[in-house]
């Protein structure tokens, strides 16, 4: 996927009104069926030729290196609210907007820090083989991402909708090719680990081949260093938070139930990430679209938000159904696994009810409430926890913490957006 663009100046000059043209809509609809798709071909694959405790073994560090590269999800839509709204005019005059990018890969050189102070708490828990490496690949992987997340979303938030696109495809399409070589070669564990830990510095090729994405090296927030710091810690526990909820379950699962029955639950742990990936995936690289909207427009707000979530109530609706009746078949037949049609549906649903979650967060987050946007989501993923406590069958822990915790966050969010509409009516 070539990220090329001779006229990349051009384009970014051309795209500071921020609409999302039609070819711009379809590159990051494009962008997001190919990420939900790669996930799903790497994890078919390695499903199809590893044994099956390597299969669980790599399913969780799959969900520990997505859960921490997560966190930098907050990098990347602080980043696109805080260009958009400095393109507007929203920086005091006379004040200087902290450069995105050098600061978020400051940030994510934090997280990775932390990744490596903090892993003789969990890593021997969390990764029962190969330990010291994985946690080295998940923390230079934070760190690599946090790039992605930066230049994205500044791409995102100047309105170059092609070039985001093509950058957030190119990351998922290299995986992809890494871990195709690796099962040709040599699909051991190890070289797995590596393939998937290492994609996460494919924005670097973007970098050295596109004008329009070095020229976010040099945009700016909306805000001072220390402010947009600030915005960034708030950001980064939401999404710290929705890493967990998303793609970090099965290392809660992990940390909450004996290695026994991790080890044979390979099925519900591929059931989990792949009920997920056909609606959150697109979803997330729709996020930067939504973000600019919600700044830009702000009295559309609530009607754009009605629209987008009756659309996800009816995808996950239909998804939940045709998750019981071929989901089965598709584990068997694609993936070697069996799993009841039951759990298929009811994991479909609580995807889509986190992507409820992530909708109203979008919409906080816009709205400048940095507090209750990471409020929603931290007692989310604290409340998922709680409910995988008890010495309940695995299946339904999973089910009731999936489904509580997002409807909670969410109720948290709509509060906020509630009492906003209502001061704006007021005033």
């Amino acid at each position: 996927m070539s990220v090329s663009d001779p006229a990349g100046a051009g384009e970014v000059a051309a795209s500071r009104a921020g609409e999302l043209d039609g070819r711009g809509a379809r590159g990051v609809a494009v962008a997001g069926i190919v990420v939900a798709a790669t996930g799903f071909v790497v994890q078919a694959l390695v499903s199809r030729t590893a044994s099956a405790a390597d299969t669980a073994l790599f399913l969780v560090f799959w969900s520990l290196l997505f859960a921490v590269v997560g966190i930098t999800g907050g990098i990347q839509n602080e980043s696109t609210r805080a260009v958009r709204a400095s393109m507007q005019g929203d920086l005091p005059t006379g004040a200087s907007g902290a450069r995105v990018v050098p600061v978020g890969l400051a940030v994510g050189g934090l997280i990775a820090v932390a990744v490596l102070a903090s892993s003789p708490l969990w890593a021997s828990n969390v990764l029962q083989e190969h330990t010291v490496l994985g946690v080295v690949l998940v923390a230079a992987a934070a760190l690599a991402f946090s790039g992605h997340a930066s230049a994205t979303g500044a791409l995102a938030g100047a309105g170059s909708w092609k070039v985001y696109a093509r950058v957030v495809g190119l990351e998922s399409v290299v995986r992809l090719v890494l871990v195709v070589v690796v099962v040709v070669v040599s699909a051991t564990l190890v070289n797995l680990m590596v393939a998937s830990a290492v994609a996460t510095g494919a924005w670097l090729l973007a970098l050295a081949t596109s004008r329009t994405t070095r020229s976010t090296l040099s945009m700016r927030a909306d805000r001072p260093a220390r402010r947009y710091v600030s915005g960034l810690g708030h950001a980064i526990v939401a999404s710290s938070s929705t890493a967990v909820l998303v793609v970090g379950f099965p290392v809660l699962i992990q940390l909450t139930t004996p290695d026994d029955v991790v080890t044979a639950a390979a099925p519900l742990l591929l059931a989990i990430s792949l009920t997920r990936a056909p609606l959150l995936l697109p979803l997330n690289a729709f996020q930067g679209v939504a973000i600019t909207h919600f700044v830009e427009h702000p009295e559309r707000r609530a009607r754009t938000l009605t629209v987008i979530v009756g659309i996800v109530a009816v995808v996950g609706a239909v998804g939940a159904g045709l998750a019981a009746l071929v989901g089965p078949w598709l584990m068997d037949v694609v993936l070697d696994q069996q799993i009841g049609p039951g759990i298929l549906a009811a994991l479909t649903g609580a995807g889509a009810l986190l992507a409820l979650l992530t909708l109203t967060g979008t919409a906080v987050l816009a709205l400048g409430r940095h507090r209750v946007y990471s409020a929603g989501w931290a007692v989310a993923s604290i409340l998922a926890v709680v409910l995988l406590l008890p010495p309940w069958p695995l299946e339904e822990r999973v089910l009731l913490s999936l489904w509580v915790s997002p409807l909670v966050g969410a109720a948290i969010h709509a509060a906020a957006l509630v009492r906003s509409r209502a001061a704006r009516s007021v005033g």
